[in-house]
This record gives C-alpha cells, structure tokens and sequence, in this order.
C-alpha cells in the first residue's frame, strides 16, 4: 500500500463528510482531525494499561478500545454509512453511570496513573472533536445522523472523565482536588 498521494501537497483533501475536494483548514477535515487525535489519544491510554503490568483493569482497557471503535464509527456515519444508532448513546450512558456512582461533584487536576492522564487528556481531545462537529455542521448542515454523533461525542467526553476516575481508584492513582483558595 503507497502511503502518500501528492494530492494533498497543495493543501486540499477529499472530504468523504462533504463528498468533494476542500481546503485542509475547512471545518469538517479539523473535525476528522480532531476525531483522529481522540482515537489515537484513547489506544495510548488503553496501551499503558495493558502494556505496563496492571492487573484487574482488563474491562477499563476494553472500555477504552470500545470508544476508540465508537469514534471510528462516529466518522463513518457521517460519511454516510449506518454504523450507529441511538442504543449505542445509551450504553454509553449505562457505562458512565456504572462507572461514575460514588464520584464526588468536585474538581480535580488531571493526573495519577499514566492511563488515567492519557484518559484525562483523550477527553479534552473528544471535546474538541464534538466542538469542531459543531463548526462542520454549520457548513454542512445538520441531519438526524449528525445529532446522533453529537449526542456520542458529548457522553462519550463524560465517559473519557468517568473511565481516567476509574482507572486511578483501581491502580492506587491520586486524584488531587481542586480548592477555590487564595494562596499557595
């Protein structure tokens, strides 16, 4: 398989979301962009957990590798194929609240095991991803289809949030809480 074309080298790209050739800075290539970086961002935190030794998170990883599929097929979707329905945002939202119960309403600074900062950090990315959905879709137009994904990403950043709390309550990780406080 050639991995380069030389298409792209004058800034353009085909934008399977549009159908059609569109500057490499129109909001619908960041958008797959930022999905990218989420997926990406999300196998690194499923690796530290399978690869560095830690025991009785198997679920948490196979959690992560779920989502990393789920953002995947956010993408096809958009594209056109039917890869998701409204059952999946349920799981999601299942998982988040099987996860989440006894998580106090605070703030917390991002961190603790590695796999929970690489969550941590997945989930800045998968926000950024449903933002730029967003300025696709002012161009593009919303459908039904695009609701869904938007509904995805948005629980699926609260999930990112649930599993990196997960991760540290079962890996001894810290999670420092933030105070509203003058002073060092």
């Amino acid at each position: 398989m050639k991995l380069y074309t030389r298409t792209g080298d004058r800034g353009y790209t085909f934008c399977s979301l549009l159908g059609r050739r569109v500057r490499k800075s129109h909001p619908c290539v960041e958008f797959v962009g930022a999905l990218d970086e989420a997926e990406a961002t999300l196998g690194l935190a499923e690796s530290l957990l399978r690869y560095t030794g830690a025991r009785g998170v198997e679920g948490l990883a196979d959690t992560l590798r779920w989502m990393q599929e789920l953002l995947f097929r956010a993408g096809f979707t958009l594209a056109g194929r039917d890869c998701l329905e409204g059952r999946d945002v349920e799981e999601v939202e299942a998982l988040i609240d099987k996860l989440s119960s006894g998580l106090e309403p605070v703030f917390t600074l991002n961190g603790g095991h590695p796999a929970a900062a690489a969550a941590s950090l997945a989930r800045t990315m998968i926000r950024r991803a449903e933002r730029a959905l967003w300025r696709c879709l002012e161009e593009r137009g919303e459908t039904e289809e695009a609701r869904l994904v938007a509904r995805l990403l948005n629980r699926l950043g609260d999930l990112a949030y649930a599993v990196q709390h997960a991760i540290n309550r079962a890996l001894g990780g810290e999670a420092r809480r933030v105070e509203c406080r003058a002073g060092r």
